[in-house]
């Protein structure tokens, strides 16, 4: 691939078409003109892509923005120390619940 690359760079941008890069890993023009159209400029519908999510999963997400904000890679969890962000330390919150 990387001879494919700089193959292609040199055709391209330089305007030079290097045979020596291919002939030192034993590519023709036409393997590399065809590893490119494969790996390069697929059609659309030859790419891959990322299936979308079940919308019956799928949460209002206006009622979460903004939910994790800095979380130090461990999600939207308190954590594992007692420091946060800021240098204070946390304070826990006991939640309440309301009986109507």
């Amino acid at each position: 691939m990387l001879a494919m690359r700089a193959y292609q760079r040199g055709k391209h941008v330089d305007g030079v078409v290097n045979q020596n890069v291919l002939d030192q890993v034993g590519l023709s023009a036409a393997q590399v003109e065809d590893m490119y159209k494969t790996m390069a400029i697929a059609n659309y519908e030859d790419r891959f892509v990322i299936p979308t999510t079940h919308r019956e999963y799928a949460e209002n997400a206006f009622n979460v923005r903004g939910g994790c904000g800095f979380s130090f890679g461990n999600g939207c969890s308190e954590g594992v120390t007692e420091t946060s962000l800021f240098g204070s330390e946390k304070k826990r919150t006991i939640p309440i619940k309301v009986e109507a």
